[in-house]
Formats: structure tokens, C-alpha cells, sequence
């Protein structure tokens, strides 16, 4: 049993761990919020987002894409000639994927912004994923002639057709089994999963239709952007919430939400390393990404705070020194 002094200690570092103001998304039960709040130039939306390497985020703001600090620095990635509406950004390895809708453009680039290069054009396009092997999928609606979903090496080959509604988000299972959520379909969105032997054999010739896949969970309400953590739960954002459907199976539940009834909620990214979840966060005249983060625990928080004490210490003996 922790003592009034400890508690109020690790009260203490909680708020260290903070940004030191009200966050944007509620904390669930056991979780803690971290925004990052970004400045925006006039007009400029944020498309989307990844987090990099030095846990960083890639963002997708305006005809740019940029590097966004936790502390929300931002510096130029690369920028666009003309005016763009940005799709997705997409972090693999060692490289930054990012797609626009204006032109039908997907680049890849180095992380620090090198080497930018076109690998690609398809229209429409709206979310990108890999699987374990790094092959690339896309969702997208070439000519508004249907949603589907493609392999995509720098040529485009359809392997799912017949998707209703506008563009949805992708993402893969531990078993690289394809998961698709419709978006305003008619009769109501629903999120499906795509047998990866199925999605395999797709790649060529044939294709697949929303009657090879398994339901995992309708009606939805029009799910924005989709991620999977190391459990196999689907996080999936829709208007101002994000919605757990644990295992994969079942009814999805609330897991999060917007503080003001005016924002809304978009790119969700999931971080194995820290099992947080990080979400953009729309509405608002400047960039916020909430990242949502389980609680320390009591051992870890004890240690920063003894570490905090001993700097404290030591900066106050240099203080009375002479």
C-alpha cells in the first residue's frame, strides 16, 4: 500500500507525463492522454499521419508532408507544387509512403525527406497497408466506377471488387488476413475479413468479392480509419469516437472520445512498442494527434520519480554552493 507521500508523487509524475493542459480525447480506464498540438497555415488540412522511428509523427498537412515533434515542432518533408488533398501516410521500415487524391499520386521517400520518388498513380486512392511480406494494398475508387481494393507494386491489380460504398480503411491480421470496413454502403457498413490464401491467390487474373469474405461485426457507422494491436483487437474511428471490437469478434465497445462535441476523429495509428494508440483529432484551427497510453506502472513511476528527486537534489546543492 502506497503512503500520502507516494501517492502524491506519483500524482506528481502523472502530470509530468502530461503536456500540462486538458487533452482532447477522453482517457479511458487505465490510460492517460498525451496531445500533440501542431500550428497549422491558413487552409491547411491534415490528411493523415504515421508515427515514425523516433517516435515522431509523418504528417500529411495541406501540399505537405511533414515532421511534427512531440513538443510540435514542424519541419518540411517534402512539398507538393500545386495544390493537393492528401490520402494516407504510411511508415515502413525505413521509408515514408504517402498518397494523394488531387492527381492519383503515391510516393515513397526516405525519412528524413531524401529521395523522394513517384512509384505509382491510382486514382482515388484513399488508404494504404502492408501486410508481413511489405506487399503494398490500396483501397481506392478509380473513375467513381466502385470502392476496391488493390495490390499495388507500382502497377494496380484489383483482388476485391464490388465494395459498397465509398472509400474504407484497411488493415491485416497477425495471419495477413485482409480486413475491410465499407463506408456509407448502402444497408449499413460493416467490417469484413479476407481470408489471406484468398487474398493470395487474388493477385493476378482473379479477384474477390465482398461474398468470399467473413462478417465480423454490422452495422457500423461509417468507420473512418482502422488498426489492429498485437491482440488482434480492431480499434476503428468513427465521427468523434474510437471503437474496440475485442478478438477481432463480437460487438464493438467504446474505448474513447472527443472532449468537444465539435471535434471528430480520423487516422488512428497504433504503436506496438508502447501499446498506445494515437488518433487525429479534427475540428479544431490547429493539428492535434491524442495519443492514448496505458498508465505506468506504480514500479516504473516510482522509478522516474526517485530519478526527478536525485536531480532535484543535485541541482539544489549546486545552487548553495559558492
Amino acid at each position: 500500500m502506497l503512503d500520502r507521500k507516494a501517492l502524491l508523487l506519483l500524482i506528481g509524475v502523472l502530470c509530468i507525463l502530461g503536456n500540462g493542459q486538458a487533452a482532447h480525447v477522453n482517457a479511458p480506464d487505465g490510460y492517460i492522454v498525451q496531445d500533440t498540438i501542431f500550428p497549422l497555415q491558413s487552409g491547411d488540412y491534415v490528411a493523415g499521419f504515421d508515427r515514425l522511428p523516433n517516435n515522431n509523427f509523418a504528417a500529411f498537412v495541406g501540399n505537405r508532408v511533414v515532421e511534427v515533434t512531440p513538443g510540435g515542432y514542424v519541419s518540411t518533408l517534402y512539398e507538393f507544387n500545386t495544390p493537393v488533398f492528401g490520402s494516407f501516410v504510411k511508415v515502413l521500415d525505413d521509408k515514408i509512403y504517402f498518397g494523394e487524391s488531387s492527381n492519383g499520386t503515391i510516393w515513397r521517400m526516405s525519412l528524413d525527406g531524401t529521395n523522394p520518388e513517384l512509384i505509382g498513380t491510382l486514382e482515388n486512392n484513399f488508404d494504404m497497408e502492408f501486410n508481413s511480406l511489405g506487399q503494398a494494398f490500396v483501397s481506392a475508387n478509380p473513375g467513381w466506377a466502385g470502392q476496391k481494393v488493390f495490390y499495388f507494386d507500382g502497377k494496380s491489380d484489383e483482388i476485391i471488387t464490388g465494395l459498397l460504398g465509398y472509400s474504407g480503411p484497411l488493415a491485416f491480421d497477425s495471419a495477413d488476413n485482409l480486413i475491410y470496413a465499407t463506408a456509407w454502403a448502402s444497408g449499413g457498413d460493416s467490417i469484413l475479413r479476407f481470408n489471406a490464401d484468398d487474398v493470395a491467390g487474388a493477385i493476378g487474373p482473379t479477384s474477390l468479392t465482398p461474398a468470399d469474405a467473413e462478417i465480423l461485426v454490422k452495422p457500423i457507422n461509417c468507420p473512418y480509419d482502422m488498426e489492429l494491436d498485437v491482440y488482434g483487437n480492431i480499434f476503428f474511428s468513427s465521427g468523434g469516437a474510437i471503437y474496440r471490437l475485442a478478438d477481432g469478434a463480437g460487438a464493438p465497445s467504446s474505448f474513447a472520445a472527443v472532449v468537444n462535441p465539435y471535434d471528430y476523429l480520423t487516422t488512428v495509428r497504433y504503436c506496438a512498442a508502447d501499446n498506445s494508440i494515437s488518433v487525429l483529432v479534427g475540428g479544431e484551427s490547429y493539428g492535434v494527434i491524442s495519443t492514448i497510453l496505458p498508465v505506468p506502472e506504480p514500479s516504473s513511476l516510482l522509478g522516474v520519480a526517485l530519478g526527478l528527486g536525485l536531480l532535484t537534489r543535485a541541482l539544489r546543492k549546486r545552487r548553495e554552493m559558492p
